[in-house]
């Protein structure tokens, strides 16, 4: 009889601390998890839904590949919590607000008349232009800036960071002619030799791409290397028979063959 009790109290000993222990945490998981009323809004309306708020913001992250801090500053008494929704004092807030204004007149105003005419035309969103990055940016944009501070190699450097990163995702544009628009602008600045080098480095990239190699001719051609003019020309139009440009050029490097 006395094991039965002091077994009775023994257990009585583990499980209520371990109930009451589960209630009062149960109890702060649901204050916790119903979310404040939403402040300091300026431009989304300000009795939206907190939980539509929270969809929209995480709208926001995936189409920007961000996190919430990326306009939230983080909370105010260096402790480990939730950013400071409410804080005005990230300039990124301040720019998301103006282009939200911006994305609501384009589809509001803008495209109105065009869905008068053609009733399918979709929306404008964040992702529309921003595709994943935070920033917007063409590929060929950010490889003449880091070209022009830092040189070829830096370029080629953050080319190959970014297509490890991105490549297959729709953020980037990692097709043949990102390149050769990078060598244009470089060629325009008067760097032959280095734009050479981006071309060259294209068509190992895409072997198989006679726009890539009819892009090489036409710098040869310029440069009045015929001989490597006509050998590239002549690999474009192996790789695609009826590439225009190439069969022209070639009538015009091999006149007398065609007389």
């Amino acid at each position: 009889m006395n094991r039965k009790i002091n077994f009775l109290s023994m257990v009585s000993k583990i499980i209520l601390p371990a109930i009451l222990i589960f209630s009062l945490t149960a109890k702060l998981n649901a204050q916790q998890s119903k979310p404040d009323k939403p402040k300091n809004l300026k431009v989304l309306p300000s009795n939206i839904d907190p939980e539509e708020l929270k969809k929209i913001m995480q709208g926001f992250t995936a189409a920007l590949g961000v996190k919430c801090n990326f306009c939230h500053e983080e909370p105010n008494n260096g402790e480990f919590g939730p950013p400071d929704y409410p804080s005005d004092g990230k300039k990124e807030k301040l720019v998301t607000r103006t282009m939200i204004q911006l994305v609501n007149t384009i589809n509001s105003d803008l495209l109105k008349n065009s869905r008068g005419i053609i009733s399918n035309i979709g929306e404008v969103n964040c992702v529309t232009c921003h595709r994943g990055a935070a920033h917007i940016d063409l590929l060929e944009d950010i490889l003449v800036r880091t070209y022009k501070r830092n040189g070829l190699e830096a370029a080629f450097t953050r080319y190959n960071e970014l297509r490890k990163r991105y490549f297959g995702s729709y953020t980037y544009d990692f097709r043949d002619h990102t390149l050769l628009a990078f060598a244009s602008k470089v060629a325009e600045e008067g760097k032959s030799d280095d734009a050479l080098s981006i071309i060259l480095k294209n068509c190992e990239l895409f072997p198989e791409s006679s726009s890539a190699f009819s892009f090489l001719d036409d710098f040869y051609a310029k440069q009045k290397n015929t001989e490597k003019a006509i050998a590239s020309f002549e690999k474009a139009l192996q790789l695609d028979p009826n590439n225009r440009f190439a069969n022209m050029q070639l009538k015009k490097l091999k006149p007398a063959e065609n007389k």
